[in-house]
């Protein structure tokens, strides 16, 4: 009963969903197709199109360990069912990701096919990014994807990217160590005050651990939907410079009653699953994608569960959306544009690899593909369907691209809670400098983007 109900509702994220893959027999059919194709000799438009030439194609992502073992299993079988192409994989932790590619850009060397997340838009803004228009309906199929996840890929009125799954921000719990510092586990309708009352204890009750880590960026986010602004949108910016106060004061209030980590550990903190503050047990709550849970899990013995954000108790909003988790988008100077865009269809719409990809990504965009997944979940992946069904059941917030200039305001979020962390400048001059300079970048981007 609990997956029909899951079914149910999941299906109708393909008309709904607002935003951390394998298709139908007819898919299938085209990938062997394929194979027929390659047997030819004469040097037809087919061939000259990359279908039957030997091709190199090169494919970079991000993630831990399980996301990469997945991939790496899914790249082994379209090369089997497309044996003229060789896939290079280029993969790493996320740190450093967006500087190398940055160089590889800068060279004319990047790759064919690169993973993105709420940054497409400053990429495709560089015009380094292929328009993906041309291959819709012929090497890639869209037609099972939520309109609001192609949507999201879509600027100027072209498809840039292929969303690679549906997620939402929710907070990670260590129930197990909630347990050892003797500690019932909240409600899923906590609140702020619930937060700060229950994160201090974790400090005091178990040696070496903390409450929780900042939510960052990603919190504040989520923290501004729940009062009814957002960060920029159409143009507009929606929130103020006290909103930033009052988001780095919370913080700041929570390291000096001991429900936050202190400085020193926040700054060491990774993005990797198996290198984050919750996995090493540095923290007991932490601000994930739904669509970690899994990678998180299978890093430690501990039992965690997904809760949503502590709602705030004068608007009754937790400020949850769903989201696109990463797009997979094509290199303009790619050689092979056909042969990405096949990969792409294969990669979210091919039964056989989104059996392997499971909910890594986000829970699938294709919808025959979701509700095939969810007849089949496992424990974990029921544990992400229902939280993307509780997301959509209790919260209204609409789906915010990230800020124009996304990789450099997010490092001036960074730096300014750092500022913060080590009392080089008070709350209130450290957010009034940020919001300074935020609206400063903000224009910058948008003068870029008018020329």
């Amino acid at each position: 009963m609990k997956k029909l109900f899951l079914l149910f509702i999941l299906s109708l994220l393909t008309v709904v969903v607002v935003a951390c893959s394998s298709g139908s027999d007819e898919e299938e059919t085209s990938g062997e197709n394929n194979d027929t194709e390659t047997e030819g000799t004469e040097e037809t438009d087919e061939e000259a199109s990359g279908e039957g030439e030997d091709i190199t194609l090169r494919v970079a992502w991000w993630g831990g360990q399980e996301r990469h073992d997945r991939t790496l299993q899914v790249i082994e079988m379209y090369e089997e069912q497309n044996p003229n192409v060789t896939i290079e994989a280029e993969y790493s932790g996320f740190d450093g990701y967006f500087d190398k590619l940055n160089t590889q850009l800068a060279a004319g060397n990047a790759p064919d096919v690169i993973q993105f997340g709420g940054n497409l838009n400053d990429f495709v803004l560089r015009d380094v990014i292929l328009p993906l228009d041309d291959y819709v309906g012929n090497e890639l199929d869209t037609s099972l994807h939520s309109q609001s996840m192609l949507d999201s890929a879509t600027f100027d009125d072209q498809l840039f990217g292929v969303t690679l799954g549906t997620t939402a921000w929710g907070v990670l719990v260590n129930k197990t160590a909630f347990e050892e510092a003797g500690i019932s586990m909240p409600s899923k309708e906590w609140t702020w005050e619930d937060f700060q009352d229950i994160t201090p204890q974790i400090t005091e009750n178990i040696d070496g651990m903390y409450g929780a880590s900042d939510f960052s960026e990603d919190g504040f986010g989520v923290f501004l939907a729940q009062r009814d602004k957002y960060t920029y949108l159409d143009g507009e910016i929606g929130f103020g410079v006290e909103d930033v106060k009052d988001w780095f004061s919370l913080w700041q209030d929570l390291r000096e009653s001991g429900g936050a980590a202190m400085a020193e550990v926040q700054v060491s903190a990774s993005q990797t699953p198996e290198q984050s503050l919750i996995v090493q047990r540095d923290v007991a709550v932490e601000s994930i994608a739904s669509n970690q849970l899994g990678a998180y899990a299978g890093a430690t013995e501990d039992e965690f569960e997904l809760y949503p954000y502590p709602y705030n108790s004068e608007t009754g909003k937790n400020g949850v959306s769903l989201r696109p988790s990463q797009y997979f988008a094509a290199y303009k100077d790619t050689p092979h544009p056909e042969e990405a865009a096949k990969f792409m269809d294969f990669f979210v719409n091919n039964t056989e690899a989104t059996d392997v990809l499971g909910n890594d990504r986000g829970a699938p965009v294709n919808s025959e593909v979701r509700k095939s997944l969810i007849e089949s979940a496992s424990e974990l992946d029921e544990k992400v369907y229902a939280y993307i069904d509780l997301v959509s059941e209790t919260s209204d917030a609409p789906y915010i691209p990230n800020l124009p200039g996304y990789n450099e305001n997010t490092q001036l979020f960074t730096e300014t809670e750092q500022i913060i962390y080590y009392d080089q400048k008070s709350v209130d001059e450290a957010s009034e400098d940020y919001f300074e300079e935020l609206l400063s970048n903000i224009e910058k981007y948008e003068d870029e983007e008018a020329e």
